[in-house]
């Protein structure tokens, strides 16, 4: 698991965990706040009056005690607002309390502020986004930091509509529509701040490129007038650089070259770098599987996760695991189309060799592993293989074994330069990406269960047919020959679909389906 992953894995986590309630039943903390919790019935004024009949007075001074209550006689205000803001940071000042009260006042006075700034007081709204952006310096968790970045944003926003007059104090403050907004807000700057780093970065690199460029050759040996030197130039392993492709292939310059060998089987791709299929964005392909197998969100998890942070697209190494006909294969397949990756179908069962890692060319049957293949076929350094059936394949090793040819694949290190029988040399296949799929995991060997994330993909329920049902007519109308306009199924097709269907195998709802399709063709017919 890379850095990334973990990463990745660990802010989602910790969102989950940090993510804000739809209501509150008491009003929230500062720290809460800041993390984008609603208002106690969402809006400030109630918020702030419960909130300050809930801390406790003792060791507070005589202003404070004032000020509150003069807040809880009254209607609340911007001004009874502002003026205890101001009595809790003037108690925070004053050195005659204790530690522990100016600590408290200090706390007590940025919650006030948060709340007279939504009841519409710029001055303190701009306080606020100050104090959430010294906050934010001072935490290093990404969900935090995201967090604090929206809550900065909005007050900024939040000022911004009181400076315009369209903030009005007596409407209830929607923090989650405000968030959202800041969100796409964010998004923008980072697109544009990418835009411009890129063309700093290029324009800082010809100036420096130009400085360096003198009339004589160095000790070694690079003369900086060439036109490829490049004094900036850390190569493809440069931090933050995009994959801009793989050589899979080395020269194969060691080979015979004959009409039918090996050598021109493999020239396409000999001593070239190939193209990589770029790594989608994470949020589009999650909900692209959602939206085409609802029923299996923790595979959907999966996929998105992996392309946070990804040089190219590319998944890690997965164990689809359930009873016959929830769709594991169907899922597969979905992500390689989804993500773009070739992808080709092995199908496990029954096989008693070790012929996946390909074989020798001393042999009358030599041949490439069948990653190798797909990359050859393909002409791409990223691929997908969905090893499909991995529990039903031989246990015998007379001749070898599917498992122990696998393992080397699945290790991402020993993928980059692992050596190929047919081709006699090492090859690159650390852009192929392996999806495996089995009914019973208890029959899958545990070397191969061990370098897989298992998910146990849930049956598909009757809930799922809007979704099943017009995808697999689909399907079957393309086989036939059908005009699309034919899979569209009716309502009293899709009752006896929910009659006839009760959940599980998608093979079973695959017969039903047809067995529409034909009912209304032969009522065509008749």
């Amino acid at each position: 698991m890379t850095d990334e992953i973990r990463r990745a894995e660990r802010a989602r986590a910790q969102r989950i965990a940090l993510a804000p309630p739809d209501t509150v039943t008491i009003p929230p903390t500062l720290r809460q706040l800041r993390y984008g919790w609603p208002l106690f019935w969402g809006h400030p004024s109630p918020d702030l009056l419960a909130w300050s009949r809930s801390i406790p007075l003792d060791g507070l001074p005589r202003g404070v005690l004032d000020a509150l209550a003069t807040l809880d006689e009254g209607t609340v205000t911007v001004a009874v607002a502002s003026a205890l803001t101001e009595a809790f940071a003037d108690a925070a000042a004053d050195t005659r309390l204790t530690s522990d009260v100016r600590d408290d006042c200090r706390e007590y006075a940025s919650r006030c502020r948060f709340s007279t700034a939504w009841l519409g007081d710029y001055a303190n709204a701009v306080l606020a986004m100050h104090e959430t952006d010294v906050h934010l310096g001072g935490t290093f968790d990404d969900c935090e930091r995201w967090a604090l970045m929206l809550t900065r944003t909005e007050f900024s926003y939040l000022g911004h509509q009181i400076l315009r007059d369209g903030h009005d104090p007596q409407q209830p403050v929607h923090r989650a529509a405000m968030r959202e907004r800041a969100c796409q807000e964010l998004l923008s700057e980072a697109e544009v701040t990418q835009f411009w780093a890129g063309i700093e970065r290029t324009e800082s690199r010809a100036a420096l490129r130009d400085a360096v460029r003198g009339p004589v050759r160095d000790d070694t040996g690079t003369d900086p007038r060439d036109p490829d030197f490049d004094p900036l130039d850390l190569g493809d392993e440069a931090e933050g650089a995009p994959a801009s492709g793989l050589q899979v292939v080395p020269p194969l310059t060691h080979l015979a070259e004959t009409r039918g060998g090996a050598r021109a089987e493999f020239r396409d791709v000999a001593d070239r770098v190939l193209p990589v299929t770029p790594a989608p964005d994470p949020e589009a392909v999650h909900a692209a599987l959602l939206r085409g197998a609802p029923w299996a969100p923790a595979f959907a998890d999966a996929v998105a996760q992996a392309q946070v942070g990804a040089p190219y697209a590319r998944l890690p190494n997965l164990l689809l695991v359930s009873e016959p006909g929830y769709g594991k294969t169907s899922l597969a397949l979905a992500a390689g189309e989804i993500l773009g990756l070739p992808t080709t179908l092995y199908s496990a069962a029954g096989v008693a060799d070790g012929m996946f890692g390909g074989t020798s060319r001393a042999y009358h049957t030599g041949r490439a592993s069948v990653p190798l293949q797909a990359v050859r076929r393909s002409g791409m350094g990223t691929a997908l293989i969905v090893v499909d059936e991995a529990d039903k394949g031989g246990t015998s090793d007379h001749n070898g074994s599917l498992a122990s040819a696998l393992l080397p694949f699945l290790e991402r290190a020993s993928a980059g330069r692992l050596y190929d029988p047919y081709l006699e040399c090492e090859v690159d296949l650390s852009g192929v990406s392996y999806v495996l799929t089995a009914n019973d995991l208890s029959r899958v060997p545990a070397p191969l269960r061990d370098r897989c994330r298992v998910i146990h993909v849930p049956r598909p329920g009757r809930e799922h047919l809007p979704v099943l049902a017009p995808r697999i007519a689909a399907r079957l109308c393309r086989e036939r020959g059908m005009h699309p306009s034919e899979a569209v199924l009716d309502a009293a097709e899709m009752e006896s679909l929910y009659a006839f269907w009760r959940s599980g195998s998608l093979r079973e709802l695959t017969a039903c389906v047809a067995v529409c399709l034909d009912s209304r063709a032969h009522g065509m017919r008749h």
